[in-house]
């Protein structure tokens, strides 16, 4: 599932201000000045340096301080340090929402998305008045860290606060339930969603998913069946709803979908896959319409030859195989030519072709066994003469 780009929110406090005079010690109000006069110089990374040092020589610095170091490394390029930087200020000033809000933040932006959702939660509960967003980025970081337990405790306490929550809300709690494996809470939620809004298809394409986790391929089908009829469904989409119905041996639902997925011209590949849905399905003639529609290709006339030499319909295949060998010496169907022959109880027709491929090594052990054979029964047949 793609998820929202967390960093919508604006660093707060990124550089200094001139706080109160009584809320700073001396010290730190001389260093905070200093560091102003080179933020505004753009000499950031000489702003950090100083502040570090201030920080490194107190016990525990104001947190107006930890920002401004936090502010000028993040301005330096330096993301890394100025999330440690954020979060150590927050370690010490626990109360402070801006430092915990420029720590989840810019430990999204370093990719450290389990540990950015802890702070963005931790920044929701600072908040006066509390944003719902905070708490949706709070749980979008958790699913990205693929810690999706936490991302699904969070976003269920974002919809249980939200009379008509936002759609994509729900669809990621939905998601972070499946992949928490907490199967009986997602499905609870879908359904109470579906009887919402039953023209919902990405409720449906959850409710599948269910489904097909629990094993249950014919109720994901179903439900994948009605998402695909509220929405256009891709290529892929179809695909998978085919292998869907091929695992339930379902053949002709699956060449159906095919042909939804592949369309008026599926090439001679995509029509190679349909024709064998159909031939599974015990539909030899459909399988061969469609191969003569859609792939008139050697590789599509060999498979044709074949479906029809398994629906025992030899002189139909033979016909093929011989077209296909007058325009192209194909050792492959004059295998099957020749077994046509075999077939047909045509036994000079059958040594002769198999004579013909004997020495090619795809064939050479199972063609000395049939000519075995040959030898055998013309064997008899003269000792019958006699």
């Amino acid at each position: 599932m793609k998820i929202p780009y967390i960093p919508a929110l604006l660093l707060c406090c990124l550089l200094a201000s001139t706080p109160c005079r009584a809320e700073l010690s001396a010290g730190a109000r001389q260093t905070l000045h200093t560091a102003q006069q080179l933020i505004d110089a753009k000499k950031y990374g000489q702003a950090a340096d100083m502040l570090q040092k201030f920080v490194n020589t107190q016990g525990k610095a104001e947190a107006q301080v930890w920002l401004s170091l936090g502010g000028a490394l993040y301005k330096s390029g330096k993301k890394g340090p100025a999330a440690q930087a954020y979060a150590k200020g927050y370690a010490q000033h626990p109360g402070n929402k801006d430092l915990c809000l420029n720590a989840g933040i810019t430990l999204y932006e370093t990719k450290q998305y389990a540990q950015a959702a802890t702070f963005l939660e931790k920044a929701y509960a600072l908040q006066k008045p509390r944003k719902a967003e905070l708490l949706f980025q709070a749980g979008s970081a958790f699913y990205q860290g693929k810690k999706y337990a936490d991302a699904a405790r969070v976003l269920q306490k974002l919809l249980a606060a939200q009379r008509t929550p936002n759609k994509d809300w729900i669809r990621l709690t939905i998601h972070a339930l499946l992949n928490a494996g907490q199967n009986t809470r997602a499905e609870s939620l879908i359904l109470q969603y579906l009887n919402l809004s039953p023209g919902e298809s990405s409720y449906w394409q959850l409710l599948a998913r269910l489904h097909l986790n629990r094993g249950k391929y014919a109720q994901s089908a179903a439900a994948l069946e009605i998402c695909y009829r509220l929405k256009t469904p891709t290529r892929s989409e179809l695909e998978k709803l085919a292998s869907l119905y091929s695992y339930q041996r379902a053949p002709l639902l699956a060449a159906a979908t095919l042909q939804r997925a592949y369309g008026r011209t599926p090439g001679p590949d995509k029509a190679l896959k349909v024709a064998a849905l159909f031939a599974a399905a015990g539909r030899t003639g459909q399988a061969v319409q469609y191969l003569d529609l859609h792939a008139v290709t050697n590789q599509a006339g060999l498979q044709k030859g074949k479906l029809l030499y398994q629906a025992r319909r030899f002189e139909e295949a033979q016909i093929v195989f011989e077209q296909l060998l007058a325009a192209q010496n194909l050792p492959e169907a004059r295998f099957y030519l020749a077994l046509c022959a075999w077939e047909r109880a045509d036994w000079n027709r059958a040594r002769q072709e198999l004579q013909r491929v004997a020495g090619l090594k795809p064939f050479k052990n199972q063609i000395s066994g049939y000519l075995s054979v040959l030898t055998d029964l013309e064997l008899a047949r003269r000792e019958a003469a006699q």
